[in-house]
């Protein structure tokens, strides 16, 4: 192997493993298709390993390049912070940021302002949808950055932790155990959704389904009225709503921050973003 990996030859690597076509990653880092073909052969050459796999679908990675895009998805990182440490900016111009439905009122509540504030010439976009139509976005280039939610660990992107799904019902909440339980879930989307499904599946709990919605309000008022079970973090409980103990127990999941660290203004955003706690 190289002694040296040329930060341009990552740069387009991640791109080309964003995006799993060469053509949508040429155009995001402003080559032509055939100069992308040619970076991702010298870096082949220069770590001695396919990092892709080629089809008339697109690419996928290999095994080695799901390690390298890990193993480098910091580094870039840090690379790129640094050229921005060193060349200080006021924010300006567009942004596309995307924000889980579930966490938009309190991001909104206590993040926006200030960073709106303290950047008025910034043309910030939010988009508020389900964790898999946001990564599904980021993924194709129609957001800068995204928090996201996610059952697996991702390659890209920073984890910000963990988050534990529990069901969650109101205090006044009672059914007859002979009847199937009413539960209340977000539309396909949402890692919460599978996983409680799945976990109900395999215990033989009897259950039905009283509403589904991609609207994350209409699922928790739907808890808090009494009628239903459904899911929500601990840390968004607060009071009049109780942990169902005895349903199964669910996976915890992982909390993501994607960003296009080739967007200095995301890169930006991405430092102050990655301290906010849901």
């Amino acid at each position: 192997m190289a002694k040296h990996l040329n930060i341009d030859l990552l740069r387009t690597f991640h791109a080309v493993a964003r995006f799993q076509r060469f053509n949508e990653a040429a155009e995001h880092v402003h080559r032509s298709a055939s100069t992308v073909t040619t970076q991702i052969q010298k870096l082949e050459d220069q770590v001695g390993q396919r990092l892709f796999i080629r089809s008339n679908q697109g690419v996928e990675l290999t095994p080695y390049g799901k390690k390298l895009l890990g193993e480098t998805t910091e580094f870039l990182k840090s690379h790129d912070r640094l050229l921005i440490s060193l060349m200080p900016q006021r924010m300006q111009g567009k942004i596309r940021l995307g924000v889980p439905d579930t966490y938009a009122p309190s991001f909104i509540e206590a993040f926006l302002p200030g960073l709106i504030a303290d950047n008025p010439l910034l043309e910030l976009e939010v988009e508020a949808r389900t964790s898999g139509e946001l990564l599904n976005l980021f993924m194709a280039n129609q957001l800068d950055l995204t928090i996201t939610v996610s059952a697996l660990p991702l390659a890209q992107g920073e984890r910000l932790g963990a988050v534990q799904p529990l069901w969650v019902a109101a205090e006044t909440f009672s059914y007859l155990p002979s009847a199937p339980l009413p539960i209340t879930v977000p539309v396909a989307g949402c890692p919460y959704r599978a996983a409680a499904l799945q976990a109900l599946k395999d215990h033989g709990v009897y259950h039905r389904l009283l509403l589904e919605s991609p609207n994350s309000s209409a699922v928790e008022a739907c808890v808090r009225s009494g009628v239903a079970v459904g899911l929500m973090e601990q840390s968004r409980m607060g009071q009049g709503l109780k942990h169902m103990t005895e349903l199964p127990p669910l996976p915890a999941q992982h909390l993501y921050l994607l960003c296009d660290t080739g967007n200095a203004l995301a890169l930006h955003l991405h430092e102050q973003i990655r301290h906010f706690r849901v």
